[in-house]
């Protein structure tokens, strides 16, 4: 699953005449080291996803890690982040309480692989996607999608090619709940085997 914040006014940011904006339309300056190409559930739309308009900050590599680390190794980063402090301290998840500042979850090695295949959980016909970026930075994706990873771009084409398969299609189609919110879930997921695929 990807990345989970609560706070998309201040993480996600996108791209215009080469400054980042946020969600609040303010034009900021920050180090592009911990900010990477984000896709979101209503963003997978075709076979190969390599061009982005969306970014997020990352500020963990794994869940609950500790974040103080940023302030001298992305000191502009770490001074927009505390400028908007409030807004963090109003998440509601308690899986906030206790953590570092600016915590994440859904963050882990995975989330840093250059390769991976995505799907949405939202849409009714399971499409899923490549997901990599042309200046090789990895690609998060939101909280309401879900991936899995690879170390070659080959693998992961054919890996895409395979769960986009007719039959792999009406299995899932036949095993989910399509009247559901989120029809596609890591339950549901889960079920895929890929040696049977193949």
């Amino acid at each position: 699953q990807g990345v989970k914040h609560d706070c998309a006014k201040v993480m996600e940011l996108t791209l215009k005449n080469g400054t980042f904006q946020n969600g609040q339309k303010e034009s900021i300056k920050i180090e592009y080291d911990i900010v990477f190409p984000l896709v979101k559930s209503s963003m997978f739309k075709r076979p190969v996803i390599h061009s982005f308009s969306k970014f997020v900050i990352v500020t963990q590599k794994k869940a609950r890690e500790e974040t103080i680390h940023l302030k001298q190794e992305v000191p502009q980063t770490w001074k927009y982040l505390n400028d908007n402090i409030k807004l963090f301290e109003r998440r509601k998840s308690s899986i906030y309480r206790g953590a570092p500042l600016f915590s994440m979850f859904g963050v882990g090695d995975y989330s840093y692989s250059k390769y991976k295949v995505g799907i949405s959980g939202f849409y009714k016909k399971p499409l899923f996607c490549v997901l990599y970026s042309d200046d090789h930075k990895p690609v998060m994706t939101d909280d309401t999608s879900y991936f899995i990873c690879f170390d070659s771009y080959d693998m992961a084409y054919v890996a895409m090619l395979l769960l986009n398969s007719e039959k792999v299609q009406k299995f899932l189609t036949s095993i989910a709940f399509l009247d559901a919110k989120r029809p596609y879930t890591k339950k549901v997921l889960e079920r895929i085997d890929f040696n049977k695929i193949v």
